[in-house]
């Protein structure tokens, strides 16, 4: 289950890697909080479990790096 302690470790590493990719989107638009509603929603969603902060960071990097899709 997401925490936010796992909802710290994606900030963090957004701010570490701030000039490499899209983790400055992370850095600079999103919170602890609205992280934590992002990986419960996506818990949510796929019916599984973020366990490793490492997962939760995975799960960001994926989101960035995946071009935007119309609804």
């Amino acid at each position: 289950m997401a925490s936010m302690a796992m909802a710290q470790a994606v900030l963090e590493h957004a701010h570490r890697f701030y000039e490499v990719g899209g983790w400055y989107v992370v850095a600079e638009c999103w919170d602890v909080p609205a992280v934590l509603e992002e990986l419960d929603r996506h818990e949510e969603r796929s019916l599984t479990t973020f366990e490793l902060d490492a997962a939760a960071i995975a799960h960001f990097a994926a989101l960035i790096a995946a071009p935007r899709r119309s609804r």
